[in-house]
């Protein structure tokens, strides 16, 4: 079916490829690197999801010419079952890997705060297509935790769903006033990030992008470089500052955590896949939050 979609996908914009290669470090859609005939270099993304290509490409096209994100060149939106497809440029770069030293760090600061930034006027997805009202940040997290609960309760010991529930309650019950509306990315990570001869090049994969309170991209970055390398965290928090204040993320970062993981988890259900790597990196962490 893969090799299906990437076909007519190919067909569909007219190109003549020679080689598609696998991209690293996609979990969540179908992504592939095509070389065509001239030498040219492109990203053919076929997300899981209608909605999910919707806010990428809101996403790429309003962020154009702010951020070093892919250029759309050609985008298909179909009206069967089927999500469509996107045709990206090609970002100089590799994606990081292995130890994020204090100069990436600041580096990835930046980035994340120009991002941050960019303002918008609601929470929630940034869609054409969309008529949904804009709902206050936290509630937005509350009715997607709900929707989890279906998926979660049959994979989970009841012990442990319901601490999750009431842990969730108390910490939502405390939560601060969110920062006003910018993009946030969801999935702000090393691996989203492109670098080249230790330069931050370019930021990938928004399809969960949307507007949101930026404190929630922190929660990646805490779990993937702060938490290895603590000497990362002051250096990254010097670069956000330089472009914008901080959000208060060190009391939401609790929340995050937990919806992360919970959410993690119902991913996984969704897609039929708990027996991934990622269902039990998300239960143990899901685990070690709730002792």
């Amino acid at each position: 079916m893969s090799a299906d979609l990437i076909q007519e996908s190919i067909a569909y914009f007219k190109l003549n490829v020679v080689r598609v290669d696998p991209v690293a470090e996609s979990y969540s859609s179908l992504v592939r690197l095509l070389t065509l005939a001239g030498g040219e270099r492109l990203i053919l993304k076929i997300p899981f999801i209608q909605r999910k290509l919707f806010r990428e490409l809101a996403a790429l096209q309003t962020l154009k010419g702010n951020l070093p994100v892919p250029e759309v060149v050609d985008y298909r939106i179909r009206e069967d079952e089927n999500p469509g497809a996107l045709l990206l440029s090609l970002l100089p770069g590799k994606v990081i890997s292995g130890k994020v030293t204090p100069a990436l760090a600041y580096g990835m600061g930046v980035l994340l705060g120009s991002l941050h930034a960019q303002e918008l006027d609601r929470y929630g997805d940034v869609l054409e297509t969309s008529d949904e009202p804009s709902l206050d940040w936290w509630m937005l997290h509350k009715r997607a935790f709900q929707q989890w609960h279906h998926l979660c309760m049959d994979v989970m010991p009841e012990d442990l769903f319901n601490k999750a529930l009431d842990r969730y309650d108390c910490l939502y019950s405390n939560l601060p006033e969110p920062c006003s509306p910018s993009w946030v990315h969801r999935d702000y990570r090393p691996g989203n990030v492109l670098i080249q001869a230790k330069r931050i090049t370019g930021l990938i994969d928004f399809e969960s992008a949307r507007g949101g309170s930026g404190d929630m991209d922190f929660v990646k970055i805490k779990q993937q470089v702060w938490d290895l390398w603590p000497e990362t965290k002051e250096p990254f928090l010097q670069g956000y500052v330089s472009i914008r204040p901080l959000p208060d993320f060190e009391n939401t970062m609790p929340f995050y955590e937990l919806s992360n993981a919970f959410g993690g988890i119902a991913w996984c259900v969704k897609r039929s896949k708990i027996d991934d790597p990622f269902f039990a990196e998300n239960m143990k962490m899901l685990k070690q939050i709730l002792q």
